[in-house]
């Protein structure tokens, strides 16, 4: 029996039509652990276990809170703030916070990715991450799911989504207080993080053709010395491979390696290089101002992450173009999206 989507009509029900969406065919089934999609406490005995071995040493880089109108208070010594929070629950409070930034920015990330890369390739695209049994461990691992097709994604990071607010919403102020429980939320996020970077990876190895586990992969050249200066030099900055893929395609179309540079600056450059090995590595953000200020790049190209917050001001100091490509970061420039190219370099 051959299974695939369509449509059909009952004869006698002519204006009734029923679509058939995503058809699963049937597997061997695998048996599931005992905590498939962990809430935010479905791991918490386990984190008591981890806290209790490795006791949290916090180093607070102020000893007041000001997360709500109530404040600001005042938490050294043995004090508490307005709502009751001690030093300690306020130290972890905020290693939570952090740790559900990363967790957003990385799984965001995997959003924009898997949305773009199923417009492009569609939701039944195969996974392929090379020669491997197991092809996206945490997500089986988490999920309690054996992802086939970038399409099975969208569950997991429906999952990750839902979890990540839960945890925004233990520290408001009147919600979470205890310093054990902060940290057993941030191991969640953690777990979170990392669950949502895998999806990512996964994607964009399969769909952009990543190496796989490829061990005469291509090195990179790494460094502004390898960038020709005579030529015009395009200088990509950021965490997500979309918008440097598109640019290494049109070059690469239009027949342009030879006559401009094109280099990444920290995560991006790296799946810069993964995807086109005339790519090249210029260095980390750390020399991110070291770099713009050298007056080397001719265009500068932003998507998410990794992007210093001055680095329009820096750019239009030395006159060089910016293009920002993500929603995440868009500098209070004007949406040229949909203007024509003669419109935008006028």
């Amino acid at each position: 029996m051959t299974l695939k989507k369509g449509s059909f009509v009952i004869e006698g029900l002519e204006n009734v039509q029923i679509n058939i969406g995503k058809v699963g065919a049937e597997e061997e089934e695998i048996a599931q652990g005992p905590t498939p999609r962990p809430e935010i406490i479905g791991l918490r005995d386990w984190d008591y276990r981890i806290i209790d071995r490795y006791n949290p040493v916090y180093t607070p880089t102020g000893d007041t809170c000001d997360f709500c109108t109530y404040g600001k208070c005042d938490l050294t010594g043995n004090k508490e703030g307005a709502c009751g929070i001690d030093l300690e629950g306020q130290s972890a409070r905020q290693a939570l916070m952090v740790s559900i930034m990363g967790a957003a920015c990385h799984s965001a990330h995997g959003r924009h990715l898997l949305n773009y890369l199923i417009k492009k390739y569609g939701e039944d695209f195969k996974i392929d991450v090379g020669p491997s049994n197991l092809q996206a461990p945490l997500t089986e691992t988490i999920m309690g799911i054996q992802p086939k097709t970038i399409g099975d994604f969208r569950p997991v990071l429906d999952y990750v989504e839902e979890q990540l607010t839960q945890l925004i919403a233990t520290t408001n102020t009147g919600q979470e207080g205890a310093a054990r429980d902060f940290e057993s939320k941030a191991l969640h996020a953690g777990m979170l993080d990392l669950l949502g970077m895998e999806v990512a990876d996964i994607i964009q190895i399969s769909c952009l053709g990543f190496p796989k586990s490829d061990e005469k992969a291509p090195m990179a050249e790494i460094g502004m010395g390898i960038l020709d200066p005579k030529k015009p030099v395009v200088i990509c900055v950021g965490h997500n491979i979309a918008a440097p893929a598109y640019i290494l395609d049109y070059m690469d179309k239009n027949g342009q390696f030879d006559k401009i540079e094109i280099a990444g600056l920290c995560c991006t450059a790296h799946d810069m290089t993964r995807y086109n090995k005339t790519a090249k590595i210029i260095g980390s953000m750390s020399k991110e101002l070291k770099y713009i200020r050298s007056g080397i790049p001719d265009v500068l190209v932003t998507d998410e992450q990794c992007v210093r917050a001055d680095i329009l001001k820096e750019a239009q100091k030395l006159h060089i173009p910016v293009i920002a490509t993500n929603e995440k970061i868009t500098y209070g420039l004007q949406d040229r999206s949909n203007d024509s190219v003669d419109a935008i370099i006028d």
